[in-house]
C-alpha cells in the first residue's frame, strides 16, 4: 500500500470536513433489456436521489453505513481489497458459467465494500487515516430506478473528492460500471451514465449523447413493488430465448419514434409508441401478469404504461412503470385500487451534483 505524496490527500484525523454528493436516479423511456445486445436506449435522469457523505475519523479504515440496508461495517483496507478480489473472481466464474449470476455478490454489505475496493480508493489512504460514509437515498431499492449505480457514484464520488482527488465523470462511471456487471452480469452501462451525466439521454454501447426534450407533462412514475427477480436474471432469462436481432431492433424503431414525440411535446404520439413498447416486453416475458393487468386498465381509458426496468420473471411486482396520458387524478384512483404508488415524473438535469 503507497503513501500519497500530495498532502492534499494527507488531511489530519482531527479534519472536520463534511464531502456532499447527491447522484439522480434513472428511468429507462425504451429500450430495457435491448440495450443489452447493442441497440440504443433512450433514458432521463430524475429528481430522486442517492446522497453519500463522508467525514474523517480516528479510526484507522473505512466506517460505512447504509440505513436502506441495515449497514454499520467496519473494514480495514486489507479487508475491502479482500473482498473485492473475491467478487471480481466469482464474477469471472459467471462469465465462464461456473457460477450462478446470484452467488457473484454475497451481500448488501459486500456489494459496497467490493465497490471501495476495486476502486483504487485504498491507495489514497495511509495506516492512520479513517473514513465514516453514510449512503441513503429516496429512490426505491431493486425497482428500476438505478439505485444501486446512484449509490455506488455518490460513494465514490464523495470519497475521492474528500481525498482530494476529485474523479472525472468518464472515471466514476467506469468505476460504477465495474460493479453493476457484478450485480446484473453483463451491464449495458446505462444505469451509472445517465445517472452520473443527467439529463435525457439516447445510450448505446457505453456511451450516450444528450438530447434536448420538450415537455414530460401527464407522465408519471409507478412503483409496483421491488421484483422478486434481479436485473441480472431478467437478462440472463431473456438472453436464454435467444431470440433475433430483428426483433430487437423493433426496440430501436420505438425508440427512435419517442424521441421526435418528446421533442415534439406529443403526448398522444408518445403514448401511442408507449404502448407498442409495452407489447414487445411482454413478449419476451418480463411483465408479470399483475402488472400487465393494471397496464390494460390505464390503456383503457386512454393512457399507455411499460415496465422501465428489468421487470420481473417471477411473482407479482415489476418495479418502475412509467406511465402517461391520463390525469394525475385519474392515475391515483388506478394506483389506489392496485395498491400502487404514483407520482408525477421530473428530469434532473444536473446529474452527479457535489453539495459542498
Amino acid at each position: 500500500m503507497t503513501t500519497p505524496s500530495n498532502p492534499v490527500t494527507q488531511p489530519r484525523s482531527s479534519d472536520t470536513r463534511t464531502t456532499r454528493v447527491r447522484v439522480p436516479g434513472k428511468v429507462i423511456l425504451s429500450g430495457e433489456h435491448a440495450v443489452v445486445y447493442g441497440t440504443p436506449a433512450l433514458a432521463c435522469a430524475i429528481n430522486k436521489y442517492a446522497f453519500a457523505s463522508v467525514i474523517h475519523n480516528s479510526t484507522a479504515g473505512i466506517h460505512l453505513t447504509v440505513p436502506e440496508f441495515g449497514i454499520d461495517q467496519h473494514y480495514s483496507s486489507a479487508q475491502l481489497l479482500d473482498i473485492a478480489q473475491q467478487t471480481q473472481s466469482r464474477h469471472q466464474q459467471f462469465l465462464t458459467a461456473a457460477m450462478p449470476l446470484s452467488s457473484v455478490v454475497a451481500s448488501p454489505e459486500a456489494f459496497f465494500a467490493a465497490a471501495l475496493g476495486a476502486s483504487g480508493m485504498v491507495s489514497l489512504l495511509n495506516d492512520q487515516q479513517g473514513l465514516t460514509i453514510e449512503l441513503t437515498m429516496d429512490l426505491v431499492a431493486g425497482g428500476g430506478m438505478g439505485s444501486s449505480a446512484a449509490l455506488v457514484a455518490a460513494m465514490l464520488a464523495s470519497v475521492f473528492k474528500h481525498l482530494g482527488q476529485p474523479l472525472t465523470d468518464k472515471q466514476l462511471i467506469t468505476k460504477t460500471t465495474q460493479s453493476e456487471h457484478w450485480q446484473h452480469g453483463r451491464s449495458s452501462g446505462l444505469d451509472p451514465y445517465v445517472c452520473i451525466m443527467g439529463g435525457l439521454q439516447q445510450f448505446q454501447q457505453g456511451s450516450g449523447s444528450l438530447c434536448p426534450s420538450n415537455t414530460f407533462d401527464h407522465c408519471y412514475l409507478v412503483t409496483t413493488g421491488r421484483p422478486v427477480s434481479s436485473t441480472g436474471e431478467c437478462v440472463e432469462a431473456v438472453r436464454d430465448r435467444v431470440l433475433p436481432a430483428s426483433f430487437w431492433q423493433q426496440f430501436e424503431t420505438l425508440q427512435t419514434k419517442l424521441l421526435k414525440d418528446i421533442q415534439q411535446g406529443n403526448i398522444s404520439a408518445m403514448t401511442s409508441t408507449i404502448a407498442s413498447n409495452h407489447g414487445l416486453l411482454q413478449y419476451i416475458g418480463v411483465v408479470p401478469a399483475a402488472v400487465a393487468h393494471f397496464i390494460d386498465k390505464v390503456e383503457s381509458i386512454g393512457g399507455a404504461a411499460k415496465i422501465c426496468g428489468a421487470g420481473s420473471v417471477l411473482g407479482d411486482a415489476g418495479g418502475l412503470v412509467f406511465a402517461l396520458g391520463l390525469e394525475l387524478e385519474q392515475m391515483q384512483k388506478l394506483c389506489n385500487d392496485h395498491g400502487y404508488g404514483v407520482e408525477a415524473m421530473l428530469v434532473d438535469i444536473a446529474g452527479v451534483t457535489y453539495l459542498d
